[in-house]
């Protein structure tokens, strides 16, 4: 058992290669740092996002400790490696008595030269058979091999807008069993009924759903395999908010600002707008039945999703037809 032991790289992105010598390296130290070596490349996934993940797959590992360090270059082809080795000494400031890698670095003589006072021991690439760089390449491809919390940085989100009664909610369903994947509910949904139907419905509760919508979303992502669909958004609640109360008021004002923002950061990677085209059903919470009503709130949606940049894919025909329609595209997006 060695007393200090030391694991280094930029984990871009962290998979399970990495993690299996992590293990392996723990087992063999009194104390294991490992360490996440950051550049200025824009390319790499944003530095605090790689040490979350770090450490979340060592939170239980009670002798592993995560630091990162930075290099000023832009590129790992860049990178001062004798820079860098004085940062890790200078943290750890104690002897290093043995440094893991993998054996991909194995005759390169990098670690023998930066480390001459440690021992080095290498870790055979075969058992996981994976590099950081096939994964960048194509994630999906690999996605198995990426730790769960890692695959949600990967996973696509496709969000299914349109007016009420267009076959939001059924096709985000069936498109999340055809997927195999979980979906978002429309959060309005449950509030509305807890009010009592849509006429009982009250200023709070529209604040109630852009919040709940936002949770419902977070714990179907921690679940999700590749992509995630979700019904509606905050622009959808904005809009059912406007058509209710208008926008006079301070609230009304205060409204619209969090709703708008709220949309901003989901930057969705799919927007599908279901046009009005198929019959209105009226399911207990719908209230704009109208042939003309539908196709003037359709157009005020529109409106509303053009003011915040809102990029969508119009679909429109048979629920067979969105269902085909919707699933080509969502198949485009994770390359399948």
């Amino acid at each position: 058992m060695k007393k200090i032991g030391m694991y280094g790289g930029s984990f871009n992105p962290l998979h399970l290669g990495h993690v299996n010598d992590i293990i392996e390296a723990a087992n063999q130290c009194e104390k294991l740092y490992v360490v996440l070596s950051n550049t200025n490349d824009p390319k790499e996934i944003d530095h605090r996002e790689r040490l979350m993940w770090l450490k979340n797959v060592t939170a239980d590992m009670e002798n592993v400790e995560v630091f990162e360090i930075f290099d000023r270059n832009t590129s790992k082809d860049t990178y001062d490696w004798n820079l860098g080795a004085q940062d890790i000494k200078n943290y750890i400031n104690a002897p290093i008595d043995v440094v893991f890698s993998g054996d991909d670095y194995q005759g390169r003589n990098i670690w023998e030269t930066l480390y001459p006072e440690s021992e080095i021991v290498y870790f055979p690439r075969e058992e996981i058979n994976i590099s950081s760089t096939q994964i960048r390449e194509d994630p999906f491809k690999y996605y198995d091999y990426l730790p769960k919390i890692v695959q949600k940085h990967y996973i696509k989100k496709v969000c299914v807008l349109g007016t009420e009664s267009c076959g939001k909610s059924t096709l985000v369903r069936n498109l999340s069993k055809y997927f195999n994947t979980t979906f978002v509910e429309e959060a309005g949904r449950f509030i509305c009924d807890e009010a009592g139907g849509i006429d009982n419905m009250q200023k709070y509760h529209y604040f109630e759903i852009l919040f709940k919508h936002k949770q419902l979303e977070k714990d179907a992502l921690d679940q999700a395999n590749r992509v995630l669909l979700i019904d509606t958004d905050s622009l959808i609640t904005l809009y059912y908010y406007q058509l209710g109360f208008g926008n006079e008021t301070k609230t009304d004002q205060d409204f619209e600002k969090i709703a708008t923002s709220i949309s901003h950061l989901n930057d969705y990677d799919l927007y599908i707008f279901l046009e009005p085209d198929v019959k209105w059903v009226q399911d207990g919470t719908r209230t704009y039945g109208d042939d003309a009503i539908r196709k003037e709130n359709n157009n005020k949606l529109k409106q509303i999703l053009d003011a915040n940049g809102i990029k969508y894919v119009s679909i429109e025909g048979t629920y067979q037809e969105r269902y085909q329609k919707s699933k080509e595209k969502v198949k485009q997006l994770i390359g399948r």
